[in-house]
């Protein structure tokens, strides 16, 4: 008699890959139509909360799945943010800025985009420099602020 059965690792099927697939591509069309209310209104509230959708689209996305288009959009989240939070002094946007380029620098580690990681990378430093973060820190560590 068995009190304890041997459990199965839980199987990741095709129809779940598609659906994490179409669920993330969903989080990526919503950031899109943030980023074109927040160029509408001004707001950097739809601004930050693309980047949270592109986070969740991130968190879905499998390395077959994702593509060049969502690191640009993350990167280009990350480089209107770290502007406005220069210019206006805006800690929030400087903020969600760093989110947008950690986000970007992994996808593009995925995809062997170099060019589009260096770029992130230097913009991601740039933003924790503004934020009070020593520059000095190696901003690839986990330990990075």
């Amino acid at each position: 008699m068995g009190l304890f059965k041997k459990s199965k690792a839980p199987r990741r099927d095709a129809d779940i890959e598609r659906a994490d697939a179409a669920l993330a591509g969903l989080n990526a069309e919503m950031a899109a139509s943030l980023i074109t209310l927040a160029s509408k209104t001004g707001e950097i509230e739809p601004l930050i909360e693309a980047v949270e959708s592109m986070a969740k689209a991130n968190s879905l996305f499998t390395q077959s799945s994702i593509t060049r288009d969502h690191v640009t959009i993350q990167k280009a989240l990350g480089d209107t943010l770290l502007k406005i939070g220069r210019k206006e002094e805006n800690r929030r946007a400087l903020n969600a800025s760093v989110a947008a380029y950690r986000g970007a620098i992994t996808v593009s580690s995925m995809l062997g985009e170099a060019q589009l990681r260096r770029a992130s990378k230097k913009n991601l430093s740039l933003a924790l420099n503004l934020l009070g973060h020593d520059p000095s820190a190696d901003t690839s560590s986990h330990f990075a602020a």
